[in-house]
């Protein structure tokens, strides 16, 4: 991986797709929103996009009908972030959606995900060799696949030194996107945003650390969760047309 400068994050993208998870996409989104606003109060500049290789309207998993902005596998930006959803699976598969996260990465560029969008991370190669957290849901599925998932769980893992962010799952999106800002953006930042979200009278300064809290998972239903989705969330590449 090469290595850029330090300099400030300017340019994230939320990357949108057929079938992604409201929560999982617009939550952390309209944080980054949000502290965009509030820092062009103070002189400077955050373009945040939600953008789609497909432009235009996106149909979420629930249906609703999103606005996205077209990009292209040469654009660049300095964080990107793959949320997850059922869609998420198809998307990993998607080679479009592979290289350009592959290409952030060896780039130095920082890349991130929740959910299931941890599948695209792992198509891309970005999270091999390197412990990462994930939903319940993907947890079998990626270790037998070859991917350290941390244990017991983490509701988010920041890395700094790789530039890789991963999440578990929905309940975690909302306090680690504020984890991200504060490593990101500074802890005044940080703490700006996450007291007008009501997210330290809620989560406590746990939000303001590379490593989320612990998750504890009830064994049955985690293993019935992947007994349902996995294959949907991590699916098989489709056999080679000989």
């Amino acid at each position: 991986m090469s290595t850029l400068s330090n300099a400030p994050i300017k340019r994230v993208l939320f990357l949108a797709f057929p079938n992604v998870g409201e929560q999982d996409l617009l939550a952390p989104w309209e944080v980054f929103r949000s502290l965009a606003w509030a820092m062009s109060y103070q002189g400077e500049r955050l373009d945040v996009t939600l953008g789609s290789f497909e432009g235009g309207t996106i149909t979420t998993h629930m249906g609703a009908q999103l606005g996205t902005e077209k990009i292209s596998p040469t654009d660049r930006f300095d964080l990107v972030y793959v949320p997850g959803g059922i869609g998420a699976g198809a998307a990993s598969l998607n080679d479009t959606i592979v290289d350009f996260v592959k290409a952030h990465h060896e780039e130095g560029r920082w890349v991130g995900a929740n959910c299931a969008g941890l599948a695209v991370l792992y198509r891309a190669g970005v999270i091999d060799g390197y412990e990462v957290t994930g939903p319940a849901t993907v947890t079998r599925r990626l270790s037998a696949l070859g991917v350290d998932i941390a244990t017991p769980r983490r509701a988010w893992m920041i890395d700094p030194a790789r530039r890789v962010f991963t999440v578990a799952g929905a309940a975690s999106v909302h306090p680690s996107t504020m984890a991200l800002v504060w490593h990101l953006f500074g802890d005044e930042k940080a703490r700006g945003q996450a007291s007008a979200w009501d997210t330290i009278p809620l989560h406590g300064e746990t939000v303001f650390s590379l490593v989320g809290p612990e998750l504890v998972d009830d064994p049955q239903t985690a293993s019935s969760l992947q007994d349902q989705y996995e294959m949907m969330f991590v699916p098989d590449r489709p056999a080679a047309v000989v």
